[in-house]
């Protein structure tokens, strides 16, 4: 039971003049007033977990404290320009000619890639490109190169593009080609 203040029933909206009751009503817990009390069944709240005493604090432990379970989840894969490697562009051809050269079918590479046969046709037709860890299992599996590290910046020429874009650099005036700006 509940001491009302200023409470609203839950389920008529009208206020609560003496006492809150708690009840469950298909599953909802609410604060209801003696008139909706017997729409559901009441309900004791679990008292909160006693904490252990901060560092350096002297007293009666109280046992184990069971916190929230942490779930560790495996990072997704990056996006393919997030990621430090590259596919190489001639992907689907390096893929079917190892099989072949292999006398592997695309069924029983499929299954050792653990992936579905129609993945592996789209591959090798170049409708699709592998993620980084199918790549990675064809790799292995075939025994050859599909992930080449990404091209180093000192490749790309140097004046391409400015060190430094501004708004004025790209912003252009209606019907003028010039922007004209006031100090």
């Amino acid at each position: 039971m509940w001491e009302a203040g200023l409470l609203n029933c839950d389920i008529c909206g009208r206020e609560i003049s003496n006492q809150a009751f708690k009840v469950v009503v298909e599953g909802a817990k609410m604060l209801v007033c003696s008139r909706c009390q017997r729409l559901g069944k009441p309900y004791e709240e679990e008292p909160a977990p006693k904490r252990s005493p901060a560092r350096g604090v002297v007293g009666p432990t109280v046992g184990p404290i069971v916190g929230p379970r942490v779930i560790q989840r495996r990072a997704p894969d990056l996006p393919r320009g997030m990621d430090e490697t590259d596919i190489v562009e001639d992907c689907a051809d390096r893929v079917r000619r190892q099989r072949m050269k292999l006398g592997l079918t695309q069924d029983q590479l499929a299954k050792s890639v653990k992936e579905k046969l129609s993945v592996i046709q789209k591959i090798e037709i170049g409708k699709m490109t592998p993620d980084t860890r199918l790549c990675r299992a064809l790799e292995h599996e075939l025994k050859i190169k599909l992930l080449v590290p990404h091209k180093e910046l000192s490749d790309v020429p140097k004046s391409a593009a400015p060190a430094e874009v501004t708004l004025g650099d790209i912003m252009r005036v209606k019907g003028k080609g010039n922007l004209n700006v006031e100090g």
